[in-house]
């Protein structure tokens, strides 16, 4: 407390300035590009200034801005909460008692990689994010905050806890150096990520995102090749056959690229920690961030493949911790070039218990293979189907989809397993694509029974988990079998003496 001197309102690092101005000008630039300059292009002027001129002017007008947000930011400690004060023309107090602190972790884009400061990032399980962020710090500095900000919500966690008689864990372990870590993806493993990505996924996002800005600005962008396009749409429809598979060939091609692009974007010099404390991730190119999770605050452990990535032997591993809906995805650590070594030594060290015998496995009732064939097998080979009446070339595909769609549900239906261990479950599913989700009881919040009037008639019940960082379902159990789960996990969470935090 004393180095780092907090009982005084403390400002960022001087350089923050330009982080700042940096950040007001990306809003800028959107804003200008879309309401002037596509509407009215660089002709346009206002009082005779040309929007290059304007443009000067608004970057002095927002250098200005920056400057006097940067002033009138501040943060301290008082009363033993951390506090935030900002705002240019509205003052806003941010007050974060210490022991609602979840995460505290260090990030750093390419700005602040270029002056030498990160930003640190002080999430809640009720924050949204962005306003808990102090954007500019001397990196010893901002660690020496972090290490502060742990230690005292550890603290007082401590002291709100201190009449049980549970021993408490030390404040997680922030600094690894000189620690070998359990996951480093290289240049080559960075290769394997990247071409075992859902390329599919990319490529439909990747196209979503580029007809949005086509479609928002279709006129200016479009504009020069109207001539072309008029002279050539009879061509490029009687070549529509040729041009199909091409297009096909180029969208793969570009898929791939993309996925590449973000892997190296995401995931470069990943660095993945684990000891008795917690986990700590290491990641990223032009943002690189450093995020962590105390052993206390883990709720979930899930690991997912898909063909690709199992063919070279690599899982993801996620790393769940207690998060509000609208950060979820964020309080997350995701290790998408883990061995099954490594993911076997992660299971050991957070869920020891997942060793000791298994109490039951159960399946679903084919229920969920008729109601999954309903809807992605035969409703999909109607429309299919359907199609030859509207002399579309589709329907000779219905079998062939009917044929796969049917297997592909049948494997799926057979890989849905919940398996209970005394004190750990497990959900597996997929084929695929499988997966498998790993909680312990004691850090449940909410057991659900849920039964449709289909359900009803069968006498089955699906269950749902709720834990502080989402929650997983059985579907389409017995309704007996349903019961006794549900009575368990009510048992074991009414009789835990540990804390789910």
């Amino acid at each position: 407390m004393n180095k780092l001197q907090l009982e005084e309102p403390k400002r960022q690092s001087p350089v923050g300035v330009a982080v700042i101005f940096f950040r007001n000008l990306r809003i800028a630039v959107n804003i200008l590009v879309t309401a002037i300059f596509v509407q009215f292009g660089t002709a346009f002027s206002i009082l005779g200034l040309s929007i290059y001129q304007i443009a000067i002017i608004l970057g002095i007008i927002f250098l200005i801005i920056s400057y006097l947000q940067y002033r009138r930011f501040f943060f301290f400690v008082k009363d033993d909460k951390f506090i935030i004060e900002k705002g240019l023309i509205s003052r806003d107090k941010i007050t974060i008692p210490f022991d609602r602190i979840q995460t505290v972790n260090i990030r750093q884009n390419i700005i602040q990689q270029l002056l030498s400061v990160v930003a640190l990032k002080i999430d809640t399980a009720g924050s949204k994010g962005k306003e808990m962020e102090i954007a500019a710090l001397e990196k010893s500095y901002a660690r020496e905050l972090q290490k502060f900000l742990i230690e005292k919500k550890e603290l007082e966690s401590e002291d709100a806890d201190e009449a049980t008689t549970e021993k408490k864990e030390k404040p997680f372990e922030i600094s690894s150096e000189g620690k070998e870590p359990l996951v480093h993806l290289g240049l080559t493993e960075l290769l394997k990520v990247g071409l075992t990505e859902n390329h599919l996924r990319s490529g439909i996002f990747l196209f979503a995102v580029i007809n949005g800005y086509i479609w928002q600005y279709e006129e200016y962008l479009l504009k020069p090749f109207e001539p072309f396009l008029k002279e050539q749409a009879n061509n490029i429809l009687a070549q529509g056959l040729i041009l199909v598979p091409l297009a096909l060939v180029l969208f793969v091609v570009i898929s791939v690229v993309f996925s590449l692009i973000q892997t190296l974007l995401r995931y470069y010099d990943l660095r993945f920690y684990v000891n008795l404390k917690g986990v700590q991730l290491k990641s990223g190119l032009l943002r690189r961030n450093e995020y962590q999770i105390p052993v206390n605050k883990i709720q979930q452990i899930k690991w997912k493949s898909n063909p690709l990535r199992a063919w070279v032997k690599l899982r993801t591993l996620v790393i769940k911790q207690a998060s509000s809906e609208e950060t979820s995805d964020k309080q997350s650590v995701s290790v998408p070039g883990s061995s099954p070594r490594q993911l076997i030594t992660v299971l050991q060290e957070f869920f020891p218990e997942r060793s000791k015998k298994i109490l039951t496995t159960l399946a679903p009732q084919n229920l969920l293979f008729i109601q999954l064939a309903v809807w992605l097998a035969i409703i999909p080979s109607f429309v299919l189907g359907a199609s030859y009446f509207f002399n579309a070339p589709l329907y000779w595909l219905t079998p062939v989809y009917l044929l796969l769609a049917i297997f592909f549900i049948y494997r799926y239906y057979h890989s849905v397993k919940l398996v209970l261990m005394p004190e750990v479950l497990e959900l597996k599913k997929g084929w695929f694509y499988p997966s498998a989700t790993y909680v312990k009881f004691y850090k449940l919040q909410n057991v659900k029974l849920k039964q449709s009037i289909f359900q009803k008639r069968r006498k089955l019940m699906s269950i749902t988990f709720y834990t502080a960082a989402g929650d997983v379902t059985m579907p389409h159990l017995k309704a007996e079998e349903a019961k006794a789960i549900y009575n368990y996990c009510l048992y074991k969470i009414e009789s835990s003496t540990q804390s789910w935090m």
